[in-house]
């Protein structure tokens, strides 16, 4: 009777020494896993931070490219200011020599953009008087150089005179608005080019 139970005991021992060492080893295995799986994680994490630098810096690379040297961006547009004194019209082909035209201001945003960028001074800008058939008459119209209609103005008080056909708008006053002056008169200028024209 007491072999019985000291082989039952026996086998029992046996049996949980084998189910301990069964166990410990799946847990070795899991926790050899689990490690794997944190380096792996690990690993992808560098990776991936590796990659969103490459693509910033792909980014940088792309967008800095899509304004010429000397130019500034904003918006769907680079803008260049030039440095020499010219009349409208010299102004005016100069940026075409350079692929663009005299900046069109469409917006505040941009407004405010073409007045930091002009700093002191007033420049030429895209927008004169032509003569226009409105239909019924001919009659003096400000217009952008694109041909484009005058949508939003800035002018600073008092401003446009009457003697119209001699002047062109000019940015900026110290309170950042559009002055005008005689087309003959020798100013900086702003010259604007548009991205797509750039890229395609």
């Amino acid at each position: 009777m007491y072999l019985l139970i000291l082989a039952g005991l026996y086998i029992r021992y046996i049996s949980v020494n084998l189910e301990k060492d069964e166990l410990q080893s799946r847990y070795d295995q899991l926790s050899n896993n689990y490690s794997q799986l944190q380096k792996q994680i690990s690993n992808a994490s560098v990776h991936y931070s590796q990659l969103q630098d490459e693509v910033k810096q792909l980014k940088d690379k792309i967008e800095g490219k899509w304004c010429p040297d000397g130019w500034s961006r904003f918006g769907c547009s680079c803008y260049f200011k030039s440095k020499e004194e010219k009349t409208w019209g010299q102004s005016r082909a100069g940026c075409r020599q350079r692929g663009a035209d005299l900046v069109i201001i469409n917006n505040k945003e941009e407004q405010k953009f073409v007045t930091e960028l002009n700093v002191r001074g007033e420049s030429w800008i895209g927008l004169r008087y032509t003569w226009t058939n409105t239909g019924w008459k001919y009659e003096w119209q400000q217009q952008w150089v694109d041909g484009s209609p005058l949508s939003q103005t800035f002018w600073a008080p008092g401003l446009p005179t009457s003697d119209i056909y001699w002047n062109a708008a000019t940015c900026c006053s110290d309170q950042g608005q559009w002055t005008q002056s005689g087309y003959y008169d020798k100013k900086k200028c702003i010259c604007e080019k548009k991205i797509s024209r750039i890229l395609g």
